[in-house]
C-alpha cells in the first residue's frame, strides 16, 4: 500500500529504540540511545503532538519502552541494568522516574505489564525474566493480591 507521512516527531538526537502507544488517553511515549524518553501529547486546538521530556536519570541507552494498562505510568528498560518506572507529577508539570535496579544484571531488552496495572515483567540479556512491584505511594496505589502477587509487595521486590 501507498503510505502518507502525516508527522514526524522530533526530539530525540540519537535513534529511537521503541515507541508505544496509549490509545486510550491517546499518548505517545519515545525512547532512545540518547537515555531520554518524551511523553507526547496532541493538542487538539493547533493538531500538533507536544513533547514532554521525561527524567530518566540514566547513563546509559534508553532500550524499551511500554504503557501500563492504565496508562498513568510506564515503564523504561536501559542498558544501564535499571527499570525505571515513570509517572506524572501535576505540580511542576513533568513525568518523573523511579529505579529498579537489583538483581537486573544486563541491558533490558523488553517489558511489560501485568493487567493489575501494578507488576512489571522486564527481560534482559542475562538470560532472564523478572517481574517486579510497580506499585507506586506517589501515586497511592493499593493494589488487590493475586497468585504473582500473594501479599501486597513493596516498590521493586
Amino acid at each position: 500500500g501507498n503510505y502518507t507521512k502525516d508527522v514526524e516527531l522530533k526530539k530525540h538526537i540519537e535513534r529511537v529504540k521503541s515507541v508505544d502507544w496509549a490509545p486510550r488517553t491517546n499518548r505517545i511515549v519515545t525512547c532512545s540511545g540518547d537515555r531520554n524518553a518524551y511523553v507526547w501529547n496532541l493538542d487538539a486546538a493547533t493538531g500538533e503532538w507536544k513533547p514532554t521530556l521525561v527524567l530518566l536519570r540514566i547513563d546509559r541507552a534508553a532500550t524499551y519502552v511500554r504503557w501500563s494498562p492504565s496508562e498513568d505510568r510506564f515503564a523504561v528498560g536501559s542498558g544501564a541494568r535499571i527499570l525505571s518506572i515513570c509517572y506524572y507529577e501535576e505540580g511542576p508539570d513533568w513525568w518523573v522516574s523511579k529505579h529498579i535496579k537489583r538483581p537486573i544484571r544486563s541491558t533490558i531488552l523488553c517489558v511489560d505489564w501485568h493487567p493489575n496495572n501494578y507488576l512489571v515483567a522486564a527481560g534482559s540479556c542475562d538470560f532472564k525474566c523478572r517481574v517486579f512491584s510497580a506499585a507506586l505511594k506517589e501515586l497511592e496505589d493499593k493494589p488487590e493480591t493475586s497468585g504473582w502477587m500473594p501479599k501486597l509487595s513493596k516498590f521493586g521486590t
